[in-house]
């Protein structure tokens, strides 16, 4: 199969199987059992029926409260569970508004440096920390049981990113393989049925951080991103595996025995 498979969901058009990547030991990820996506706002009747027909079993919902309440949770009645690593419109709002001085617009770099921090912050802070690491227990336990599991945030581009990432490192992926998949948002939401929920991402910001701001930092997946999240997951607990096991107490020969061909 293709990796980084596109799902074909009308409505969730970043939505996508993390199957048939390469991992550990020459083997790959098992195809129809690690899907990520956006939120599930948009899904049609359709999408929801082909996820049903995937065998998905717990959707696992990254947002904070406040998104929720604006968007709701969506037309997926399943198991779902709610694990708020951070919450975007509260950190994006405050990170942005304390960076500009007296209410002045950032400049274009500066917008990415907010969004660098954030990354950094999925590691560093202890909430977040402690939410990744029910995520990634709950995909564990859930492909344990062979049983697919769906994980998404606003975008599915941020937060789903780096969980993500966390996955497929955990399977044994290699950097430029987790990076490769990562930055596969950036094709899917500009193509085709990405436009549509593009222009709403592209609302829900400007809502969020003003019209002076520039805004195209946040619209996008970038490679500095990713990596300063790996960055500080390395620098604070030595190399990767050791904020795997020590700060997420990721079980890898569990995962690996369930999600890997």
């Amino acid at each position: 199969m293709i990796a980084g498979r596109d799902l074909g969901l009308t409505g969730l058009p970043n939505a996508r199987d993390l199957g048939g990547y390469p991992a550990a030991e020459g083997r790959s990820v098992r195809a129809g059992l690690l899907l990520r996506a956006e939120a599930l706002t948009n899904a049609t009747p359709e999408d929801i029926g082909a996820l049903v027909e995937m065998g998905v079993g717990t959707v696992v919902d990254l947002r904070g409260e406040s998104e929720i309440a604006m968007f709701g949770v969506g037309p997926w009645t399943g198991p779902r569970a709610h694990v708020p690593t951070t919450d975007l419109t509260q950190a994006l709002f405050a990170r942005m508004m304390s960076a500009g001085p007296d209410g002045e617009p950032l400049a274009e770099d500066e917008v990415s440096k907010v969004m660098i921090d954030m990354y950094r912050h999925f590691v560093a802070d202890e909430s977040s920390r402690a939410a990744y690491a029910e995520a990634l227990d709950l995909v564990t336990e859930q492909v344990s049981q062979g049983t697919p599991i769906l994980f998404h945030c606003t975008a599915g581009k941020d937060r789903t990113g780096w969980l993500s990432a966390i996955v497929l490192t955990a399977l044994g992926a290699d950097r430029d393989t987790v990076l490769e998949d990562y930055l596969l948002t950036n094709q899917r939401a500009t193509e085709g049925r990405g436009a549509p929920a593009r222009a709403k991402l592209l609302a829900l910001l400007r809502q969020l951080v003003g019209d002076r701001q520039p805004i195209a930092p946040l619209l996008d997946v970038r490679r500095e991103y990713l990596q300063a999240a790996f960055e500080e997951a390395e620098t604070k607990y030595g190399t990767f595996d050791a904020y795997l096991r020590k700060a997420l107490g990721a079980n890898i020969d569990r995962l690996r025995a369930a999600a890997l061909l």
